[in-house]
Formats: structure tokens, sequence, C-alpha cells
């Protein structure tokens, strides 16, 4: 499968990275939500490398035992990077 970088919507997440309301990717199915997130991950990692990235993919079995809020809540803190705990 072809990967179609998409360079102008990346430009404007990382153009509203610094505004503080919530931001939502919007697509058809397999239009490029993850890819493009992906690609803005990769991004913060080389240009703001102090970035406090938590990723979790609700498809990974992995990540099963997440689906209750108060469990992912406790996720979140245990991996927060500015944690006050930590």
């Amino acid at each position: 499968m072809k990967l179609i970088t998409r360079h102008s919507y990346l430009e404007r997440i990382i153009s509203l990275r610094s505004v503080p309301d919530i931001k939502i990717l919007t697509g058809i199915r397999r239009s490029g939500k993850s890819k493009l997130m992906d690609a803005f991950v990769d991004w913060l990692k080389e240009n703001e490398p102090d970035s406090n990235i938590i990723f979790i993919d609700f498809n990974d079995p992995a990540y099963d035992e997440l689906r209750t809020y108060k469990k992912l809540y406790h996720y979140v803190e245990a991996h927060n990077k500015f944690n006050s705990k930590n």
C-alpha cells in the first residue's frame, strides 16, 4: 500500500499545538487519520523531545485492560512525565 504524505495537514496540526483547545481528526475509514497522528508524534519526538506523549492503541489487545475509565486514568497518571508523584 502506498503511503501519501499529507504535509499541509501535518503543518496545520503543528501550527495548532500550542492552542489549548482539544483537536479532533475526523474522516472516513482508512483515510489516514492514524498515519497523520503517527507523523505528528514523530515530529514531536524530533523537534520537542521533552513532549509528554502517551499513546494507547485500543485495537491492540495489550491495552484491553484499560477499557474502564478508572484503569485508563491510573495508566495515564503512571505514564505522565509531568506527574508530581514521579
